[in-house]
């Protein structure tokens, strides 16, 4: 980790174990995996994809991955809008991009963006686990 990286906490669709998803195409070219990890938030089956939203208790954890990268707000631009949160994308968002503590595997904490979901969810969405691709 060097200073001028930045950090990138996915947690749905754009993880690595999503080999088959076509959206992994924003993430392969210009952010590398750097560790499976958690973040406090509590997370929502939204369709066929997740919605995270900040904790309530710290007890609320999400599962997924942290990746690393450089060129700051050009490399997420792409990843804006894919979010629905890009400067074109209408509003409201359906999500919004924010810094929060990452926790690694090794135990190291970053300050990783993440998209954070702007539309209410009912309690029955909640994927108790915290993990999308593992919500049992």
């Amino acid at each position: 980790m060097t200073a001028s990286e930045d950090y990138l906490f996915v947690y749905g669709t754009l993880r690595s174990e999503s080999y088959s998803d076509p959206h992994r195409q924003f993430i392969a070219p210009h952010f590398s995996l750097l560790s499976r990890a958690t973040m406090p938030g509590k997370l929502y089956a939204i369709v066929d994809y997740p919605g995270l939203l900040p904790a309530e208790d710290v007890l609320d954890i999400v599962i997924g991955e942290v990746y690393s990268f450089t060129g700051g707000e050009e490399a997420l631009a792409a990843l804006d809008d894919y979010e629905g949160c890009g400067r074109q994308s209408p509003e409201p968002h359906l999500y919004t991009r924010q810094r929060e503590k990452a926790w690694l595997k090794d135990g190291t904490i970053v300050e990783a963006w993440a998209y954070f979901y702007n539309f209410p969810v009912s309690e029955t969405m909640l994927i108790h686990c915290g993990d999308f691709l593992d919500p049992f």
